[in-house]
């Protein structure tokens, strides 16, 4: 009877480091999804802030994340959750939007405020800020 039991035990945590491992392994991968979509937007400066990935809630093929932004410099936070999906087993980004609605979207996929030309947080770099060659005169 007590080699049952041990037996069971055994069982029972071997499932439960299997679950926590695949929490582990969606937890990363949710994180590395954002950050790509985030490089891919191409309109944050991601090398000037902290991002602090606050909560990861999985159900399914669904997730939710709440990321933290803080400037380094100025320590100025933006705080947003995004929405994602698993297709073909890999987390993809939904949406996005700040929370509380504190804060502007940063892009166009970062939630569907009613200013189409909302102010940017302090931190957000513009695309166009490469020097442009002058004109020949």
């Amino acid at each position: 009877m007590r080699k049952i039991g041990i037996s069971l035990l055994a069982a029972v945590l071997l499932l439960f480091a299997a679950a926590c491992r695949k929490a582990s392994s969606d937890d990363e991968a949710i994180r590395a999804s954002i950050l790509q979509h985030l490089r891919q937007a191409g309109n944050l400066n991601l090398d000037a802030m902290d991002t602090q990935f606050q909560q990861i809630t999985v159900d399914g093929d669904h997730a939710q994340a709440q990321v933290l932004f803080r400037t380094k410099q100025e320590g100025a936070t933006m705080q947003m959750t995004y929405a994602l999906e698993r297709r073909a087993g890999q987390w993809t980004v939904l949406n996005s939007r700040p929370v509380g609605g504190q804060h502007p979207p940063v892009d166009s996929s970062h939630g569907s405020g009613a200013d189409a030309n909302p102010p940017m947080p302090r931190f957000h770099v513009p695309a166009d800020t490469a020097p442009k060659p002058a004109k020949p005169t």
